[in-house]
């Protein structure tokens, strides 16, 4: 099933001056797990933000992203801050057949799985497998914990939409990133917890 494209009124300038200064500890943390010199996609890249700190790292850097609002504006921002090693494409992360297998050394995946329907996010993981030898991915830990940021962050999540707010339930509800890497039988290589117990890392390879 494709991603279906929505935008949504906090995707852009927005998004880029509200989330994104609060993964940046995220965004270190993908970093941490990547070698330099690599070549890396980007599923959901959002405004880019991943990616841009990627840059002096990664030799090829390629985010694929279904909101035109966010593809627009990360696309203007990798051109405009002279980004020269990093790509924006529109699309969907599910069907990325103009790449062929092991055309990248890094998938990433950073805080999308939850906002997908639970029918998107199987195939938009077999696509990474196809794509990676080395899958990252950071999403809501599982179960959450009875603590004030897990709170805040299931009030983030309200306000981002009733739809918003039913991805992210049954991400919760479905186990997280742990029973989708299982049902694919991927092998995780490392798994690191945050924000207060939160945030969930998971490498795969």
């Amino acid at each position: 099933m494709p991603q279906k494209n929505r935008d949504h009124f906090y995707q852009g300038w927005l998004y880029h001056f509200l989330v994104d200064p609060l993964l940046r500890r995220v965004h270190r943390l993908v970093r941490s797990q990547v070698k330099p010199g690599s070549t890396l996609i980007d599923i959901g890249c959002g405004t880019g933000e991943l990616l841009f700190s990627l840059a002096d790292v990664g030799s090829e850097l390629v985010g694929v992203e279904t909101s035109k609002r966010m593809w627009s504006f990360a696309d203007r921002q990798a051109r405009t801050r002279g980004f020269n090693n990093v790509q924006i494409l529109f699309g969907d992360g599910a069907k990325l057949e103009n790449f062929s297998a092991g055309s990248f050394d890094y998938a990433i995946a950073c805080m999308v799985l939850h906002e997908m329907e639970a029918s998107q996010r199987l195939p938009v993981l077999k696509e990474m497998q196809r794509l990676a030898p080395h899958v990252i991915l950071v999403d809501y830990r599982v179960p959450s914990p009875a603590n004030l940021a897990a709170a805040m962050c299931r009030f983030i999540e309200r306000l981002a939409g009733r739809r918003h707010f039913r991805n992210y339930a049954s991400f919760i509800n479905n186990g997280g990133l742990l029973p989708l890497c299982e049902t694919l039988s991927v092998s995780v290589q490392k798994e690191l917890t945050f924000y207060s117990r939160c945030l969930h890392l998971v490498k795969t390879q």
